[in-house]
């Protein structure tokens, strides 16, 4: 039986509980800080950073206790401070991660760290979900109309693969016109947990999505992912050629310039990128020849 709670039953409740623990000499606001946020701090950090699962698994948290500590603070009125109290963990936890995947200009670690952030970010997903049940169907749900699970997913896409999308798309293109070049068990666990995360990932790259997730279900709205990819790939290879070689730890890419969505100065802006490099190797070829 779900159980929900209106405004005016928070207000009777948390001034029940508050007169009770005054009565008793116990601040309910300091047992939050000192007692059960630091337990709800320590586990969330540790789902959604696999490295720190190393010295502690997840599997050795007790859930009966993360319940009960949940439940505690839900009942003493501190259902929006913990709300709040997680969205800024899971902020500031995310944005270290994708940090780090940015400053990594290795391509071979940096694969290995991108695949352990999303396959850990997917399971985290459903760890959470589980953990912040009650959380999350007596005050997300019914006042603010969301779940952790969209939470969870929006941040990752903002602070993860957004941060990341120029080097993932990159990185997928090289993969699908040469296969051989990565362990593609590695590559088929990222796309698949990608996917999992938010299946409208597949713009990243539709035909390795297509490839590599058996029984993927093509939504009808395919080919807008194809022109989104197609268009982003295309941005950011213009941006590739204006910073001549931006791109650290990634070979040079293969594929052709597609002119879709750029307006005609972006166009003769490539064309003349284009004419002044082989324009330069034109010129070295009849000086070595010469």
């Amino acid at each position: 039986m779900n159980v929900y709670m209106s405004e005016s039953g928070d207000t009777q409740k948390s001034n029940t509980s508050t007169s009770i623990s005054s009565n008793l000499g116990i601040n309910p606001e300091y047992v939050y800080e000192s007692t059960f946020w630091p337990k709800i701090l320590c586990f969330v950090r540790s789902a959604l950073q696999v490295d720190l699962q190393t010295e502690r698994p997840l599997h050795s948290f007790s859930h009966e206790e993360l319940y009960r500590s949940i439940y505690w603070m839900c009942w003493q009125g501190f259902q929006k401070r913990l709300y709040s109290d997680i969205n800024l963990l899971i902020e500031e936890t995310l944005n270290i991660l994708g940090n780090q995947l940015e400053n990594n200009q290795q391509i071979e670690s940096w694969i290995e760290n991108f695949r352990q952030i999303c396959v850990n970010h997917a399971k985290a997903i459903d760890v959470l979900g589980s953990v912040f049940a009650y959380l999350d169907k007596t005050y997300l749900q019914y006042t603010l109309h969301s779940n952790l699970r969209s939470l969870l997913v929006d941040r990752f896409q903002h602070l993860i693969t957004d941060k990341s999308e120029m080097r993932i798309i990159f990185l997928f293109n090289m993969i699908l016109d040469n296969p051989g070049m990565f362990d593609l068990n590695v590559v088929i666990e990222i796309v698949k947990a990608l996917y999992k995360i938010n299946p409208v990932n597949i713009y990243l790259n539709p035909s390795l999505f297509q490839n590599f997730i058996e029984g993927m279900k093509i939504p009808n709205n395919f080919d807008d992912f194809r022109v989104r990819h197609v268009t982003l790939e295309t941005k950011y290879q213009l941006e590739t050629l204006k910073s001549e070689g931006w791109q650290p730890g990634f070979s040079q890419l293969k594929r052709p310039l597609t002119m879709i969505e750029l307006n005609e100065e972006e166009i003769q802006e490539i064309q003349e990128i284009q004419g002044i490099r082989q324009g330069g190797e034109s010129s070295s070829k009849r000086h070595q020849s010469s």
